[in-house]
């Protein structure tokens, strides 16, 4: 088989980089390849709104039928092991080998896994694709307990769906400000007491130590490491991704990342690489982002590097979102290491913006909390990347779009 473009890996950016192949009018033979046997979905739906529905459909993008109509060419169940690039193939795990004039790596990442004592017990899960939340969605039906290991955005958005389905649960987190490495630690207190209000427990400066489980094998508690046994009948571990970065390639040093430049462009000819898996160039740096606004806005941006190689740089700013209960919080840009933070609004007041400036008072990244009519107002003062008066930014009768 031969294809004008085949992208490998039907992630969000995959699919979000064939589909805008075609709406930019591109012609040529597409081939979309991925290793699960469902149809391309969205992946972060299943930590939220999805876990607690009735359905369990995989949220797709879109039916079968829009592949047809488009001419993409989708293979799914079927994973590629490996890349020549100097004969332009890809080689499948079933020996079929598959000719590309493009070629898109958008593998996505694979859950980080712990490796303890009694870690293969029953009930114990990851959250990355599909069948994972199948299967955590129905052992949630039978049980009362649960432990979350992690309390990063995904884990913490479980902890809300579980307390909405009247689950007791307990978040066992090493560091001692959840979410603090990103948003601080005044942020970190407002996520904390938001979620102990909604009754569920927090365990933290705690590693875990190993499980424990029943005679039918099934978990039955978590042993963090100073000897506590946290009782749990399921767990669910939440510490962090790995890009995936399996394939074998020629002449490619995959590493942790694919690197690729501004256009998505690997060090090899006529191969590409975007979304999770991906590190590009940012502002004076190279920055890696697992989120669903940086998949599809990247899968976009190559779709047109594709048709006319390097004709748009990468240059959106992160962006991401997260819905826990009734309140939703956004932060736009990238940052973990910043000299200041300047808070406009109360936290207490539940709807408040911060601030996470550089030494001169550039903001890095902007958080805001149930404040969607300062999304525009708050890109524009991020793309000017201009100094912030800290007392003109805390006053809230002081329209952000005027600073």
């Amino acid at each position: 088989m031969k294809f004008d473009i085949v992208v490998v890996g039907g992630s969000t950016a995959g699919f979000y980089l064939v589909k805008a192949l075609r709406t930019k009018g591109f012609s040529g033979s597409i081939c979309l390849i991925d290793r699960e046997d469902a149809l391309p979905y969205n992946r972060y739906k299943l930590s939220k709104n999805w876990l607690t529905g009735k359905k369990l459909d995989a949220p797709i993008f879109k039916p079968e039928s829009f592949f047809a109509e488009n001419e993409i060419k989708l293979q799914l169940n079927t994973e590629v092991v490996a890349v020549h690039d100097e004969k332009k193939k890809v080689v499948t795990a079933d020996h079929q080998e598959i000719t590309y004039g493009q070629l898109v790596l958008a593998m996505g990442a694979e859950s980080r896994h712990l490796h303890l004592p009694n870690d293969d017990a029953e009930g114990i899960f990851y959250l990355r694709s599909y069948h994972d939340a199948i299967k955590i969605k129905q052992w949630s039906e039978q049980v009362k307990d649960v432990v979350l290991i992690g309390a990063g955005f995904i884990s913490l958005e479980l902890a809300s769906s579980f307390r909405k389905l009247g689950l007791n649960v307990t978040v066992v987190e090493h560091g001692q400000h959840p979410l603090g490495r990103v948003v601080g630690p005044q942020a970190s207190e407002y996520f904390v007491k938001m979620h102990q209000e909604q009754g569920v427990k927090f365990v933290l400066g705690s590693g875990v130590e190993s499980f424990t489980h029943d005679q039918q094998h099934q978990v039955t508690g978590v042993v963090t490491d100073t000897g506590a046994t946290i009782p749990a009948q399921m767990v669910v571990v939440g510490v962090g991704a790995v890009p995936n970065t399996s394939i074998k390639a020629d002449h490619l040093e995959l590493g942790q990342n694919i690197v690729v430049n501004e256009y998505g462009e690997t060090a090899l000819k006529d191969v590409y690489a975007v979304g999770d898996a991906t590190i590009w160039p940012f502002q004076g740096e190279e920055i890696h982002v697992e989120h669903w606004e940086n998949a599809q806005s990247h899968g976009k941006n190559v779709a047109a590097n594709l048709i006319q190689p390097q004709s748009q740089p990468y240059d959106v700013l992160p962006y991401f979102w997260t819905d826990q209960y009734d309140q939703t919080f956004e932060y736009l840009g990238h940052t973990t290491k910043w000299d200041q933070t300047f808070i406009r609004g109360n936290l207490d007041s539940g709807k408040f913006t911060i601030a996470y400036v550089d030494e001169n008072q550039v903001p890095l990244a902007i958080l805001f909390a149930n404040g969607n009519d300062e999304r525009a107002d708050v890109t524009e003062l991020m793309s000017r990347r201009q100094p912030l008066d800290s007392e003109r930014f805390a006053d809230t009768n002081q329209p952000l779009s005027t600073l």
